[in-house]
């Protein structure tokens, strides 16, 4: 692709909202609420101060030209006809021929189609796959995932927001590469549901049969723990326990409708559940796109859940250098600026926020509403420190911790 070509289509992209309008409902429509996840040197971010030495690890083999990506389904912008235009600029840009696959839908079910490869092991097959920054933390511990080399990731270095370097899930950003972000709170209608601001306001009898939980264990547990005052990272299994009794508590009382995965976000729709935990860019898309003008998303007052989906490399993967050009390529503003567009979740590169600024500018009437909602909402562009605005990492976990954790909560929602 010509410069001139990938001015063309940067300048004047296909949206997603635009894509919508031309295509009708029918084109993208349900499918996208059922389908979307959910999902070397000084200026490495992260780095602990003061320290002036990396980890030792091989040297990366030249760029050989192909790249096997595992992706979820819809978590990269797309155009007309199936296109996907940041892919193609990629490819035509790094002369890298890549076979993207959108195949992941689910991280539990990923991890153990892969454990029995990479336990012994053997490659998977994939040069780089994006999975939820907990299932980093377990790949890391088993050595499942290969150590990054930060001095081929220079527009990552210098483009990282602050608010996800050196996360908990993977010190120092070692061994992966935020892909998008995300909040874990409560969507609710105030007119079916009142005001709610809190996860209390979950536990209320007069929402009898209409709140809606998760089924994923961390999101669920960690907001139950912040509700009983304690913090994720030094939660114990005593304190797990406190939470699986306050879960059963509203589940005893019959105030949850039921426990749901990806298709919490149809039951909001159709109003089945006035409340309900959700992931803040499932509720974006269909308050300002999908139809549900009147579908509100609030952090809880005792905290909600800041969380990544990451990009990582598998042990043994055949391409590693192209792995990393590609994730490189991502943190170009102009770049990503085109995926947040599309998938409406949390960025995790710097200068997104001014081109989103930029195409309110540029845009008019419902247009230009539609951008300068997005352009300024804390669900697409995190403070500096998530901490100030009370919101918390999901709980580092072993692996036998998780074990025990997963037992307690599966207690809840299988009973």
């Amino acid at each position: 692709m010509a410069l001139t070509d990938l001015d063309r289509w940067m300048h004047a992209p296909v949206t997603r909202r635009g894509f919508l309008r031309g295509a009708g409902r029918g084109g993208l429509g349900l499918s996208l609420a059922t389908l979307l996840a959910a999902c070397g040197g000084e200026d490495v971010p992260g780095r602990p101060e003061g320290s002036t030495s990396a980890p030792t690890i091989e040297p990366l083999p030249p760029i050989a030209g192909e790249l096997r990506v595992a992706q979820w389904p819809l978590y990269i912008d797309r155009a007309k006809g199936g296109a996907r235009p940041t892919l193609e600029a990629f490819e035509a840009g790094s002369g890298i021929d890549i076979d993207y696959r959108e195949t992941i839908n689910d991280n539990q079910a990923w991890f153990a189609k892969l454990y029995p490869q990479l336990s012994i092991g053997q490659p998977t097959g994939w040069d780089l796959m994006c999975n939820a920054d907990w299932l980093v933390h377990q790949f890391a511990q088993l050595g499942f995932i290969e150590a990054l080399h930060w001095d081929a990731l220079p527009t990552a270095s210098t483009n990282m927001l602050s608010a996800f370097r050196d996360p908990i899930y993977d010190p120092g950003n070692a061994h992966s590469v935020p892909w998008q972000g995300g909040v874990t709170g409560i969507a609710y209608y105030p007119e079916l549901a009142g005001d709610i601001t809190s996860m209390a306001d979950l536990w209320d009898p007069r929402l009898e049969g209409k709140v809606g939980m998760l089924t994923e264990m961390v999101d669920t547990m960690t907001l139950t723990l912040l509700m009983l005052g304690v913090d994720p990272q030094t939660a114990t299994i005593d304190d797990a326990m406190r939470a699986q009794q306050k879960l059963i508590e509203q589940r005893d009382a019959n105030i949850v409708r039921q426990y749901f995965g990806q298709e919490y976000v149809q039951e909001l729709v159709n109003k089945n559940v006035y409340a309900s935990l959700a992931w803040s860019g499932d509720i974006f898309y269909w308050k300002y796109l999908g139809g549900a003008p009147d579908l509100e998303f609030v952090v809880p007052e005792e905290g909600g859940v800041i969380w990544a989906s990451a990009s990582m490399i598998p042990l043994g993967a055949a391409h590693p250098a192209d792995a990393h050009a590609f994730m490189d390529f991502y943190y170009r503003p102009e770049i990503a600026v085109q995926v947040t567009d599309w998938v409406l979740y949390m960025t995790p590169v710097q200068g997104v926020q001014d081109l989103m600024r930029e195409k309110a500018e540029g845009s008019k009437g419902a247009d230009r509403a539609y951008y300068e909602a997005l352009a300024e909402s804390p669900l697409l562009f995190p403070p500096e420190d998530p901490s100030s605005e009370n919101l918390f990492e999901y709980k580092a976990f072993s692996g036998e911790e998780f074990e025990q954790w997963a037992e307690i909560f599966n207690e809840v929602i299988h009973a």
